[in-house]
């Protein structure tokens, strides 16, 4: 007669501290780009206008090299370096895997499903959960088939971006992109005046692109081969245990830094500078290599004394990451939208850039004070709920 063994999250004595940093950086990177998006909708270059002032063009610049294209990829990493922890962690201790990693990703995919309708559009969880769904089964790869297919599929996305450089525009693009204009038009008006049954009507009805649910269909595929890519990158380092054990794996971390460095940031300053348009480029190529850079720096300097305590902060906003992501969300909507306080498009990119960074400063004492009471946050403790189909401890 065998015993079955009560499967159970990770504890936190076993936390990463490192991860949570990440986690916590990612989010205000997120932030900064979205503020755009909060202040001009789903595609910000149909509507937003050039900047007119030193301020704003340089905050513009500021964020395109710092963070456009970046932080997306560094949470994609994250997810999947977290989602082959918990698989090997739970090998370890001999506990069932399967059915908590289709349950953990299937609460997912509802919660992006009602974030993305009811919220905001743009929502990431939803493209999660859809690649998490597919990171099951690459998680049954060695380190080196991983590695592999991470490289395939990144790859796939930079030749692609470069294509473009050499491409004309076809009447069938041209007919795409005056599409997407007329719709950020139409998601302008809605956006800045409409009721809140009115964006969210709109939110399930429009069709961006003109080609209906092919359209859809193509964008979401094209998101999804970057995302399960850095999915399967971060399910490599994870194997190699280069960040659990960072001290051990200083070279590595220097080798990743100085790409970053020398290739990523060079990358995005040229796309920034260029007068051709060439966001492709700078998300998909320099985009990851600058967030191989942010995740150098961190994993190097939080072994450090100093490290940790400048980097203390972030871990309690990576510590609440689904609370704080969907918190931003759900309180930018409510400043710029029409049901809300009405500010949709006249702030500026400057000042966006500041409320940015205060709302997450205020994040990182609403997270501690929460921390110092509960034991995680109330969006972790419904994913976590449904994950283990247990009630999670609450208070400390």
């Amino acid at each position: 007669m065998t015993t079955k063994v009560q499967v159970t999250p990770t504890l936190e004595s076993n936390r990463i501290e490192a991860l949570d940093i990440m986690r916590g950086f990612a989010l205000l990177g997120i932030l900064l780009v979205n503020m755009r998006h909060f202040q001009y909708g789903l595609f910000p270059e149909y509507t937003m206008p050039a900047p007119t002032s030193f301020l704003d063009s340089g905050a513009d610049a500021l964020i395109s090299i710092l963070a456009q294209g970046s932080f997306y990829t560094l949470f994609s990493f994250l997810f999947g370096y977290g989602m082959a922890l918990m698989k090997d962690r739970f090998i370890e201790q001999k506990q069932g895997f399967v059915a908590v990693y289709w349950r953990r990703t299937l609460i997912l995919l509802l919660l992006g499903y009602v974030h993305g309708l009811f919220i905001w559009d743009g929502d990431i969880l939803f493209m999660y959960a859809i690649c998490g769904f597919l990171l099951f089964f690459f998680l049954k790869l060695t380190e080196r088939g991983l590695l592999i297919w991470a490289l395939i599929l990144l790859g796939i996305m930079a030749i692609s971006a470069l294509g473009e450089l050499s491409m004309e525009e076809d009447p069938f693009t041209e007919a795409v992109f005056q599409s997407i204009a007329a719709y950020s038009e139409d998601e302008a008006a809605v956006l800045s005046s409409g009721t809140y049954g009115e964006v969210v009507e709109f939110r399930r009805t429009a069709d961006p692109t003109g080609l209906g649910v092919l359209g859809d269909i193509l964008i979401f595929v094209n998101n999804m081969i970057s995302v399960i890519g850095m999915f399967l990158l971060g399910a490599f380092v994870h194997r190699k245990g280069w960040i659990a054990n960072a001290a051990e794996h200083k070279a590595i971390f220097k080798r990743m830094l100085w790409i970053g460095l020398l290739i990523g940031f060079p990358i995005k300053i040229a796309t920034v500078l260029s007068p051709a348009n060439l966001e492709t480029i700078q998300i998909i190529i320099g985009g990851p290599l600058v967030a191989l850079f942010y995740i150098s720096c961190i994993a190097l300097f939080s072994q450090t004394a100093q490290g940790k305590k400048l980097l203390k902060p972030f871990t309690y906003v990576g510590r609440l990451s689904l609370t704080n992501y969907l918190l931003q969300s759900l309180v930018f909507t409510t400043v710029f939208y029409g049901y809300g306080l009405g500010l949709y498009g006249s702030l500026g990119l400057f000042v966006g850039l500041l409320l940015s960074i205060g709302f997450f400063a205020l994040q990182i004492v609403c997270s501690h004070f929460w921390l110092r009471h509960f034991r995680i946050g109330p969006m972790e403790w419904v994913w976590r709920a449904g994950t283990y189909l247990s009630i999670p401890k609450w208070r400390r």
